[in-house]
């Protein structure tokens, strides 16, 4: 039996992008399905909304504890356990908007797949490296972080309406920048991306609810 050739240094290369991106999509879609599962059920249920300052502990704490356990198998139970625990906490606020005028919530969804799809549909086939913009994502989501927490205290509607119109142009560049990681960071963890895409989805959607709203003249 002829002996099999040896792969060079850039099919592995390939073959491993390759491997990381199935992962890193299979996991996105099975993340999703358990967060939507948990946000219905909290709309069904009438569970109330999660404390602000827990809900931004719980966005801010819990990508640390992927990230330091994205190579274990507590890893993937932390990636659901983050997917069920966000689907439930945005699951009142999205019975609110449903309760509002459906069509928020049917506008904002379809919205949020066409932005997604289109924008890590765009960095996974041109190949672009959007590494250039992991600078911007952070400095911005920082500047969101501080205008979100000060209106918690000012109360200013127009306020809301621009970080929502700026986390949604935010969110737009960091799917770009997340999405080229899969292909372009040898050392990119599906179980990070797929989480930090999800993050991403759920959190265009909660913004985009909010600017149909303004702008459907519901708020």
């Amino acid at each position: 039996m002829a002996n099999a050739i040896p792969m060079t240094r850039s099919e592995v290369a390939a073959f491993e992008t390759t491997k990381t991106i199935r992962n890193a999509y299979l996991l996105l879609t099975m993340i999703m399905g358990v967060s939507a599962a948990t946000a219905w059920y909290a709309i069904s249920s009438g569970a109330g909304m999660i404390n602000i300052w827990v809900f931004l502990a719980f966005m801010i704490g819990m990508p640390f504890l992927i990230q330091m356990t994205r190579n274990s198998p507590l890893g993937l139970v932390m990636a659901f356990a983050y997917a069920g625990l966000l689907g439930y906490f945005l699951g009142p606020v999205v019975g609110v908007y449903l309760q509002m005028d459906s069509n928020i919530v049917v506008y904002a969804l379809a919205s949020t797949a066409v932005i997604f799809f289109a924008l890590s549909g765009y960095a996974l086939v041109s190949r672009t490296n959007f590494n250039f913009l992991a600078g911007f994502v952070f400095v911005g989501f920082l500047v969101i972080l501080v205008a979100a927490i000060a209106n918690i205290f000012l109360q200013i509607p127009i306020l809301s309406v621009v970080i929502s119109a700026a986390a949604v142009l935010l969110i737009s560049a960091a799917i770009l920048w997340e999405t080229s990681q899969l292909i372009h960071d040898p050392d990119a963890n599906y179980i990070v991306i797929a989480t930090s895409l999800m993050a991403s989805i759920w959190v265009l959607f909660m913004h985009l609810m909010r600017l149909f709203s303004f702008f459907g003249g519901e708020d």
